[in-house]
C-alpha cells in the first residue's frame, strides 16, 4: 500500500511538471513536433527510477545532471535552457562542475570567469597530454603572484568550492583569502577540501607542480538540480579518448544521476567516419559510463538537423549523408545498452528541417547551430521527453 501511494504522488508530481512547464511558455513554438518517443522501455533504463525519486525529493537533496558534447554543450544555450527549466521547478543546486579557466569559445549562462593573470591553459581539442581527464582541460600557473575570478550569477549568495587538482608535492590554493593546503597526489587528479565562498570569488595557486582540471561548484545548503555542461567546439566523442587520466574516475567523485552524451553533429561532417568502429566506440564509452556509475540513467542525444551542402537542389543532396545512418546506430545502441535516446532530429522535423527553422529565426545561417529561441524550444522538448520517461519508469 505505502509503494502505491508513492508510486501514485511520484506521477502526480511528474504530471504537474509537464503541465507547469507548458503554462510557463509566453507562447507556444510554432509547430513543434511532439517529444519523440524511446525506443527503450524507460522502466528498463538502469537508473531512472531513482532519478525521478530524487527529482521528486530535491528540496533536501541534491541531482546532477552531466551532459558532455560538442559546440551545442560548449555555447551553453542548449543546455543553459534546460538548467533554466529544471532549476525554476525543482531548486537550484549550483553551477556545477566547469572548466579551471575561460576556454576560448565557450561560455557558461550563469557563469563568468576575469581577472585572469598568470594562468596557462591547455585543451584536449587541440593538444596531447596524458594528464588530460573529464572535460579535457588543464590549467598551469605560469607566474607566483597568479590570480583568478570566478563569478556566479544565477542568485545563489554562497557556494561550496572545490577544486579538482594534481600536485607533484604540497601546494597553497587561496580562495577568497582563505588559504587551503593542497596535499600530494602524484598523477592522481584528486577534488580539494569544500571550502565556502561568495558568489563571486578571487583564487590564486601557490605551486608545488599543481595543475587544475576544475571546479566543483555547489549550492551553499545541498537541494536542487546541477546542469553541467562539459562541451567542446569541434568534438566528437572520439575525444573522450584523449582523456587518459581516468575520466570515470572523476566522474564517480562528482556523483551524476544523469550523464547525457551529445556527440554527433560534427561526425556527420565527417566523410571519413567509419561506422562500425563509431558503433564500437558509442558501445565503450557508455559501458565506462555504466562501470563507474551503476546507479546512473544515460542518455544520448542524436543530432539535430542540420544542412552540408546548401546549393544542392534536392533535400538529400543538401543534407549529410551520414546524418541519418549515424542517428540509426545511436538509437540501436542506446537500445542494446539500456540507455535513453531522444532523436533531436526528429523532433526539429526531420529531412531539412532546419531551413525551416533558419526562416522562423530558430536556426542560423550556418544551417547548423540555433538561435536562442531553437534552443530554448529544443531544451523543452527534451525535458518533455524526459519528464514522459520519468512518468513511464515508475508505471
Amino acid at each position: 500500500m505505502n509503494k502505491q501511494i508513492r508510486i501514485l504522488s511520484t506521477l502526480t508530481g511528474l504530471l504537474s511538471v509537464i503541465i507547469s512547464l507548458a503554462a510557463c511558455s509566453k507562447s507556444a513554438p510554432p509547430q513543434l513536433r511532439p517529444a519523440a518517443v524511446s525506443e527503450q522501455r524507460a522502466g528498463s533504463v538502469p537508473g531512472i527510477l531513482r532519478l525521478a525519486e530524487k527529482l521528486r525529493h530535491s528540496r533536501a537533496g541534491t541531482t546532477h545532471i552531466l551532459v558532455l558534447g560538442d559546440s551545442h554543450t560548449a555555447a551553453d544555450f542548449f543546455t543553459g535552457q534546460l538548467r533554466t527549466q529544471l532549476q525554476s521547478r525543482y531548486g537550484n543546486g549550483g553551477p556545477g562542475f566547469i572548466s579551471p579557466l575561460a576556454v576560448p569559445g565557450n561560455r557558461y549562462s550563469q557563469l563568468q570567469f576575469s581577472h585572469i593573470r598568470g594562468w596557462k591553459l591547455d585543451s584536449s581539442r587541440r593538444a596531447h597530454n596524458s594528464a588530460f581527464t573529464l572535460g579535457g582541460n588543464i590549467a598551469t600557473a605560469t607566474a607566483a603572484h597568479n590570480q583568478l575570478q570566478i563569478s556566479a550569477s544565477d542568485g545563489e549568495m554562497q557556494l561550496r568550492a572545490q577544486a579538482l587538482y594534481r600536485a607533484a608535492s604540497r601546494a597553497i590554493l587561496t580562495m577568497a583569502g582563505r588559504p587551503l593546503s593542497l596535499q600530494a597526489t602524484g598523477a592522481r587528479w584528486q577534488l580539494s577540501p569544500v571550502v565556502t565562498v561568495p558568489a563571486s570569488f578571487t583564487l590564486s595557486l601557490t605551486s608545488g607542480q599543481a595543475q587544475l582540471a576544475g571546479w566543483w561548484l555547489t549550492a551553499a545548503q545541498p537541494h536542487g538540480v546541477i546542469v553541467s555542461a562539459l562541451g567542446t567546439n569541434g568534438a566528437q566523442l572520439s575525444l573522450m579518448e584523449k582523456w587518459q587520466a581516468d575520466w570515470p574516475g572523476v566522474m564517480t567523485m562528482l556523483r551524476p544521476d544523469l550523464v547525457i552524451l551529445a556527440y554527433g553533429t560534427n561526425e556527420v561532417f565527417d566523410r571519413d567516419l567509419p561506422l562500425a568502429s563509431y558503433r564500437q566506440q558509442l558501445t565503450q564509452q557508455i559501458g565506462h559510463i555504466r562501470a563507474a556509475l551503476p546507479q546512473a540513467a544515460i542518455l544520448l542525444i542524436g543530432p539535430g538537423s542540420s544542412i552540408m551542402h546548401k546549393t544542392g537542389a534536392t533535400c538529400a543532396q543538401r543534407q549529410p549523408p551520414l546524418l541519418k545512418p549515424l542517428i540509426a546506430i545511436q538509437q540501436q545502441v542506446a537500445r542494446e545498452q539500456g540507455a535513453l535516446f531522444w532523436n533531436w532530429f526528429s523532433f526539429m522535423g526531420g529531412d531539412c528541417a532546419i531551413e525551416k527553422w533558419a526562416t522562423e529565426e530558430r536556426a542560423r545561417p550556418d544551417l547548423v547551430h540555433l538561435t536562442a529561441k531553437g534552443y530554448e524550444d529544443s531544451a523543452q522538448g527534451l525535458w518533455q521527453f524526459l519528464a514522459q520517461q520519468l512518468a513511464h519508469s515508475v508505471k
